[in-house]
């Protein structure tokens, strides 16, 4: 902290590492100065090997960017009937996919299992409803009114007809010609599409008039259809279609390829490997582990408090009001799925049709978006804070950069919200009338929702905060591998990455889309993220003084490394369904299994974090952070490793993608690991600002408890059961039924599903504990310091010199 790194000899050891770094780069001997050469070449070889890592990484998903675009499922110019009369055109599918994200349906259904699930994929369900009316056309040829009728010998030579005719090669030109089953099984799908999402379908959630008119629910069909034809049809000089035959629907002849299987088994041979070989790279270094002494930490009323640092505190208010919002509106969508039609038939008593008012699509892109703000918000806040703990200093008009940023970040989100909700209701156009429903309304891509307009003010936002981090990070005089650029270079990553969404239009090949989309949400989620956290555990720690800063920035290099080499390219396990090339395969399964080391890393850390803490005792002042800490480490390991690694196993995400176990992941993932820290920044934050006398950690320790609580019996009562299921129905009859309706209205589904209240419940009280906390200590704070200052207090008069 400030009192304990600051000051005369702090000063020196900045400018001894200054001079020794200016020496060693003009060639002189340093073996005559204090500080170990040796350790200054083991940090310089270290971040040249991490950037070296970073733009090996970037150059081999530019190369696979110009292959996944050079290879990507083609829209037929045509595709006719067998009499030639013209079935679709390109201009037709293009219009369909506009269709389908103007009108946020990858949040109620998804396609190619990317998605929301609780309406059908639409690749799955057109495969489906395909191959079920082809099998009715030829029924009918054979005199019976339906499939079913036709004696089991008829069946079979139907059916073996159907799979043949879908299980068919690529075109060789840009016209696909349609059998007469496929044209009539085309022709059908786009009336039940009429009927699904423009008539309405409200045991789906669909209002009336979804979607605006009966030529866009056509043109709805036919993307579907466009989706389900790459996925049965099989990609050029190939046995497998493009999407290497997902999804499994029975009777059209998908099924796991042979490499699925290979590189599954290929997958456990590199998680023992690769587990193994990490730790002991990791013993071999010899990292400190965080003390287990007693030691004399100072107190939080000891740190002087710098403008800026006030300033970032106000963050976090700020960032529990969204939390807050964020579980409300996902407890209405958890419900959604048992009444479908409405929230506790609240709405029939006050006569307001919930469903149309706030559609299950919208509520999802909010409930998402949400998470994903308050989450980085809080990151935001620490960012800003953690600088002036080694600093007592701010550089010029800091604290007010700090607030104008937090007002346009505001701004931007009431901004992108209202356009997510005015868009979807087809306040700025239809995709006909030209792309305003893309610039303000809601790009209809999940996680990337808002639309491009608010993005760019996110994006801006980003990097006003990059910049006033690393003015900060500059008043400490440490070198380019030190902690606080490590924490500057995590962020401002978020920002160069949030930069890839702008890379691809509404006209964009999907297969494409979806490259860029995950290069965002993966690398973000399983690169940057666990840069970010790595950094900031580590800031926090010596802060904390459990840690010194140079053995901090040591195993920064090394974990970093580690995630960077497995994480990056390890984006591409999301690239198997999707229509794009084979060589993904191979890749995502090697990198992605990898991907599971570096958390082995930082849980073995949080042990030693919590031996720490348990030694400090119950006069340690930052057991509360601490704990938001430790369990941040341990959800990131059971929901990014265990779970992370079991369902992108090549032959269990064949039958699970797009299932309740992704939202097992999900949420494990996202809130355990990531918004846990979040919440023990935001905590930590909080107990440096507030004088003792005015802290009570009862709120805090009460959101840790609840939501931790309220994560495992979500989990284990509601989404995990689920998910097996769904992954049971799946292998047995297909990826179709397991996304239906009738699955999801099973009775022992509906069980489940109404078990997720018991855990959507703490996470509630959780949040608002969390917010109501922040807001009393923050307003205790003030009230507390404008009291104290008549007195003659040499700390309040330093602390409100710096503090108010």
């Amino acid at each position: 902290m400030a009192s304990n790194l600051t000051g005369e000899e702090s000063e020196n050891a900045a400018l001894e590492r200054v001079f020794l770094e200016l020496v060693s780069t003009l060639g002189f001997e340093t073996g005559d100065v204090g500080i170990d050469p040796a350790t200054l070449r083991s940090k310089s070889s270290g971040s040249l090997a991490l950037v070296a890592l970073f733009v090996a990484n970037l150059v081999a998903m530019g190369l696979g960017a110009w292959a996944s675009h050079e290879r990507a499922p083609p829209i037929p110019d045509e595709i006719r009937g067998p009499d030639g009369d013209t079935i679709v055109t390109d201009e037709q599918v293009q219009l369909g996919k506009k269709v389908f994200q103007a009108n946020g349906l990858m949040n109620l259904g998804s396609v190619l299992g990317n998605g929301s699930y609780f309406g059908v994929d639409l690749t799955a369900d057109a495969l489906a409803l395909k191959a079920d009316f082809m099998r009715e056309y030829y029924a009918r040829q054979r005199g019976g009114d339906a499939f079913d009728v036709l004696d089991n010998d008829e069946q079979a030579v139907v059916a073996e007809r159907v799979e043949r005719e879908l299980d068919s090669d690529a075109p060789e030109g840009a016209v696909v010609t349609y059998s007469a089953a496929e044209a009539y099984a085309h022709r059908r799908i786009r009336e039940q599409y009429v009927d699904r999402y423009y008539g309405g379908s409200p045991d789906r959630g669909i209002p009336s008039e979804f979607v605006s008119s009966v030529d866009h629910a056509e043109r709805l069909a036919d993307f579907a259809c466009w989706t389900a034809w790459m996925a049965h049809t099989n990609r050029p000089n190939s046995d497998h279609s493009y999407t290497n035959d997902w999804p499994y629907v029975p009777g059209t002849g998908n099924r796991p390829t042979g490499q699925v299987l290979v590189w599954s088994t290929v997958s456990v041979v590199l998680l023992i490997a690769g587990g193994g070989a990490g730790v002991w790279a990791y013993h071999s270094f010899e990292f400190v582990e965080p003390t287990t002494e007693l030691i004399d930490v100072p107190a939080p009323d000891a740190v002087s408090i710098t403008p800026t640092q006030y300033a970032a505190a106000w963050y976090v208010p700020v960032a529990g009001a969204l939390f807050v919002a964020q579980t409300l509106i996902g407890a209405l969508l958890a419900h959604y799925y048992v009444e479908r039609t409405g929230f506790y038939r609240i709405g029939d008593a006050l006569g307001i049709d919930i469903v149309s008012l706030l559609p299950f699509s919208i509520g999802r892109a909010w409930h998402v978006n949400l998470g994903i703000l308050w989450i980085t918000l809080l990151w935001l806040a620490g960012g800003l804070f953690l600088p002036g703990l080694f600093s007592d200093r701010d550089p010029p008009w800091q604290a007010t950069g700090a607030g104008v940023l937090l007002g346009v970040l505001v701004l931007a989100t009431v901004g992108a919200f209202a356009g997510v909700w005015l868009g979807t209701h087809g306040e700025f156009g239809s995709p006909e009338d030209g792309n305003l429903w893309w610039l303000l309304g809601s790009e209809g891509l999940e996680y990337l929702e808002v639309g491009r307009l608010w993005k760019v003010g996110l994006l801006g936002g980003f990097a006003g905060w990059t910049g006033l981090v690393l003015r900060g990070v500059r008043q400490l005089d440490e070198p380019v591998t030190g902690l606080g650029h490590f924490m500057t270079y995590a962020g401002g990553s978020i920002a160069l990455l949030f930069a890839a969404s702008m890379l691809y239009t509404p006209e964009t090949n999907m297969a494409v889309t979806e490259f860029w989309r995950w290069w965002v949400v993966h690398m973000w989620v399983e690169g940057v993220f666990e840069f970010f956290v790595t950094a900031v555990i580590s800031a926090a720690l010596v802060s904390m003084d459990l840690v010194e800063k140079s053995d901090a920035e040591k195993a920064i290099l090394f974990e970093v490394f580690a995630i960077m080499a497995a994480g990056i390219v390890g984006v591409s396990h999301h690239y198997w369904w999707v229509g794009l090339p084979d060589f993904w395969v191979p890749l995502g399964t090697t990198f992605s299994t990898l991907e599971f080391v570096p958390l082995v890393f930082v849980l073995y850390r949080s042990l030693g974090e919590y031996r720490s803490l348990i030694a400090q005792g119950e006069e340690f002042p930052y057991t509360v952070p601490l704990l938001f800490i430790l369990g941040s480490s341990v959800w990131n390991f059971v929901g990014g490793g265990v779970l992370g690694f079991f369902i992108n196993l090549p032959i269990i995400n064949y039958y699970e993608h797009g299932t309740y176990l992704t939202v097992a992941h999900a949420h494990t993932s996202l809130f355990g690991a990531f918004g846990l820290l979040a919440l023990g920044l935001g905590t930590y934050i909080l107990r440096v600002v507030t004088p003792e006398a005015a802290w009570n950690p009862t709120w805090f320790r009460g959101t840790f408890w609840l939501t931790n609580v309220g994560l495992v019996i979500m989990s284990v009562a509601s989404l995990l059961p689920v998910g097996f299921a769904q992954l049971q129905t799946a292998y047995r009859d297909g990826y179709a039924a397991a996304r239906s309706l009738d699955f999801y209205e099973q009775d022992h589904v509906q069980t489940l599903l109404w078990a997720r209240t018991l855990g959507d419940t703490p996470m509630i009280l959780g949040a608002l504990a969390f917010t109501a906390g922040a807001i009393r200590h923050l307003r205790s704070s003030r009230q507390y310091l404008n009291r104290e200052s008549s007195e003659d207090s040499a700390f309040f008069t330093g602390y409100r010199s710096r503090g108010s």
